[in-house]
């Protein structure tokens, strides 16, 4: 199933969602029905794991009920509705596969991990984005291609199990997710490095099932504190970034959040006040995920051009995707224009000097629109 297609939270469910029937006595009739259909409907088999012959082993067989222990507060009690990976050798949208955990504590505790090819297109693509990239999560390192907070994480199969991406396609990634997307806290670090362990226990397995070699381990030892919010930012080094100034005054709430360890982006949130920031500067620092900005940087706003790549400059985004010292690169700046007028052309520019520079790729050459030009 496409990313596109299954977004993983941060949407208001109607009151008929699947999910909410699942409850009470009635839960594991009722899945076991919807299995029933969508087996019928779909060709493809769920299973329902319920009840007191449910296996210890839940979501492909990779999480055992103390697995579960730091999420749920019921873990023997933890019921799983899960479709397996399926993947065709001819299947241009990789391996797919959905597991999905809920107990008595309702749908604010469930948890979704999902098997699929990350997608350049479309709204399920934006979505993953702001989640599963915000300054939130922190990389897993080693030479992971992954991520993990206290509410979000994912890790990419191995570049020798299914190949490294094109340049306009995203790798197949294992991702959890709990609960609706949480942006105005500061991650749990005890959470995070539990869900760092859970998805890269989903990886093994998955790897398993697909044929992969090798085993990763556990990364949690090597794991940063997760992040914080700045508040010694200078007025003259935004984000960290010496010289970049918006050149306005900025409020006490207006403390970023800064992705913590190197890793694969480089991510900085500010105006953080529910799911989502205000503002948001990245920069996409490996190459196996700028395929996932293809599209945007060829469609978004009007022509942006350099002499290493190419890119777009619309009021809310500004995004460049060029050739670096490591490969494919991406710059992205992105504001609600109405909420910060000229956010994005005032520090777009700017932003991307100062992030080539960083990484040895410049000078670019940036040429912008003019402003209200046409592409």
């Amino acid at each position: 199933m496409p990313a596109e297609e299954e977004p993983s939270g941060g949407r208001r469910r109607r009151w008929w969602h699947w999910r909410r029937l699942l409850r009470g006595r009635v839960r594991p009739l009722l899945a076991a029905s919807l299995a029933g259909v969508l087996l019928g409907a779909g060709g493809t088999a769920w299973q329902t794991q319920a009840g007191p012959f449910a296996p210890d082993e839940v979501c492909w067989g990779a999480l055992s009920r103390d697995d579960l222990a730091s999420t749920f507060r019921e873990p023997e009690n933890v019921e799983a509705v899960e479709a397996p990976v399926l993947y065709g050798d001819r299947s241009f949208d990789g391996p797919a596969g959905r597991c999905q955990l809920t107990n008595s504590d309702g749908d604010e505790w469930s948890l979704t991990a999902r098997v699929h090819r990350l997608n350049n297109r479309g709204q399920g693509r934006s979505e993953w984005i702001g989640e599963f990239l915000s300054a939130r999560l922190t990389p897993l390192g080693g030479g992971l291609l992954g991520m993990a907070s206290d509410n979000r994480a994912w890790l990419a199969l191995p570049d020798g199990c299914l190949g490294r991406p094109g340049e306009f396609r995203g790798p197949t990634v294992v991702d959890v997710a709990q609960g609706n997307p949480v942006g105005d806290t500061e991650p749990r670090t005890e959470e995070r490095d539990a869900m760092a362990r859970m998805v890269v226990k989903l990886v093994n397995k998955v790897g398993v099932e697909l044929g992969c070699k090798g085993t990763i381990a556990d990364p949690v030892e090597r794991l940063p504190e997760a992040a914080r919010y700045t508040r010694t930012e200078k007025s003259n080094a935004l984000c960290g970034i010496k010289g970049l100034t918006s050149g306005k005054k900025r409020g006490p709430e207006d403390r970023p959040m800064i992705t913590k360890g190197p890793g694969p982006v480089r991510t900085c949130d500010r105006g953080i006040n529910g799911p989502q920031p205000d503002r948001r500067m990245m920069t996409v620092e490996d190459p196996r995920l700028a395929g996932l900005f293809s599209g945007m940087a060829l469609h978004e706003g009007d022509r942006v051009r350099s002499n290493a790549g190419y890119g777009g400059l619309g009021p809310n985004t500004g995004v460049l995707k060029v050739t670096c010292q490591r490969g494919e690169t991406v710059f992205l700046v992105q504001a609600e224009e109405a909420r910060v007028p000229g956010y994005v052309r005032t520090l777009f520019p700017a932003y991307v000097a100062a992030e080539a520079d960083r990484l040895g790729c410049g000078p670019l050459n940036l040429k912008l629109p003019r402003p209200g030009g046409s592409r």
